[in-house]
């Protein structure tokens, strides 16, 4: 039989698949990709990468086994020599199976997580020969982690052009977002933020009176309008608050919260807070002010390097050492 030799990076859509679509470029080939179906599965797709779609199941017992059936195939086809995953509960069935079947697993926790461990990260790390993490609050989560500097530490762009309009995101969770598109909509009434507005209402019910919304973005189309914008206000995600400091912007952002019944937990929170004190962002409550928005006009800082690896160089380390033990 063959030597195993692909290397499959495994993450749900969102902030997951954004840290990896960071990284994954700069790593040996042969590699693929899984995934659930949606915009960043087609953006990957028309890049030319071999990319396999999971169905997503949302934790039920029931709605698992259509994934486990295709998880099983998948695994079968690649025979895979490493698997990188990044959570969340999507390919946490497909780690489990790629272990049994002698795949070596590396873990990333993404930039979201300061504090504590994701659920899917609870799992697949007891599976991982690596764990890779990029706060210290979350590295003690975590046995045998290695701690890197954020990755949003390296998307940071100063000196953009000043933009126009607001670019407005709510990502790609299946809980509507009013919250986020009713805020908007009460500051660009009140002329706080800016026209014209674009706007991803993804899964939201609310529909604003002063602009318009789309409900999904492909990843270029994302890249594009964050860069066009003056402001960027979002949800609390890794991948778009890392779309908006590429293009020069400190986004406002407002955290999707339990309570509210916009996530499953607050680590949300947690993330904006951080980022709000490295300067990274503006942490918003609710409404937003005219304060809120000359925060989000000042210069963003420089980056921070504290002596930590890069993910990307974590990740490489990680995946020739497992390949070889492979």
């Amino acid at each position: 039989m063959p030597k195993r030799s692909v290397t499959v990076l495994a993450g749900s859509p969102g902030g997951h698949l954004d840290l990896l679509t960071a990284v994954g470029p700069s790593l040996d080939e042969p590699r693929a990709w899984v995934t659930a179906p949606g915009p960043q599965a087609d953006d990957l797709a028309r890049r030319g990468e071999h990319l396999e779609r999971l169905p997503e199941y949302g934790r039920s017992p029931i709605r698992v086994l259509p994934n486990l059936v295709r998880a099983i195939r998948v695994l079968r086809d690649l025979r895979p020599a490493v698997v990188v995953a990044s959570g969340a509960s999507l390919v946490v069935p497909f780690c489990v199976l790629a272990r049994l079947t002698g795949a070596r697993i590396v873990f990333v926790e993404t930039t979201a997580r300061v504090g504590d461990a994701s659920m899917s990260g609870r799992v697949i790390s007891r599976l991982a020969e690596a764990v890779i993490v990029q706060w210290p609050e979350t590295a003690a989560r975590y046995r045998r982690a290695v701690l890197c500097r954020p990755a949003l530490w390296e998307q940071i762009r100063r000196g953009a052009d000043a933009g126009e309009g607001t670019f407005v995101a709510v990502g790609t969770r299946h809980e509507p977002f009013d919250r986020l598109l009713r805020a908007v909509d009460d500051a660009v009434a009140a002329g706080v933020l800016p026209g014209p507005v674009i706007a991803q209402s993804g899964h939201t019910r609310y529909v604003p009176e002063h602009y318009e919304t789309v409900p999904w973005l492909d990843p270029t189309q994302v890249e594009a309008a964050a860069g066009r914008a003056k402001y960027v206000v979002c949800h609390s995600g890794s991948g778009i608050i890392g779309a908006a400091l590429r293009n020069g912007r400190r986004p406002l952002v407002l955290p999707r919260r339990r309570d509210e019944g916009e996530h499953i937990d607050d680590h949300q929170v947690q993330i904006a807070r951080k980022l709000e004190q490295m300067g990274l962002a503006v942490a918003l409550d609710g409404a937003i002010s005219p304060a809120h928005v000359v925060a989000a006009s000042a210069p963003l800082p420089d980056a921070v390097d504290a002596g930590e690896p890069s993910v990307a160089d974590a990740l490489r380390t990680a995946i020739a050492r497992e390949r070889m033990a492979a």
